[in-house]
């Protein structure tokens, strides 16, 4: 049993060393900003697609609900952005 743990801990022991950092926000993706602009402008077109959708149909809509050519409409929109 005492085996187990030893290697158990082995295992669990932190081996990242500590450094000091004096950036701050620590920089965890370097093109941060850049994505969240793209996934705003990402998720505006769906919301668009979806309201447009949803008129025509008389009923609200989701990405799952919508058929084929809906799917492929919304991709070539998406792939615009």
């Amino acid at each position: 049993m005492q085996d187990i743990r030893y290697l158990v801990d082995q295992q669990t022991k932190p081996t990242a060393e500590k450094r000091d950092l004096d950036e701050m926000p620590l920089p965890v993706v370097p093109n941060w900003d850049e994505l969240v602009s793209r996934a705003n402008r990402m998720a505006e077109v769906i919301d668009r697609h979806l309201d447009f959708e949803s008129k025509l149909q008389g009923r609200e809509l989701r990405p799952v609900t919508l058929c084929p050519e809906q799917r492929v409409s919304l991709v070539s929109d998406l792939s615009a952005v």
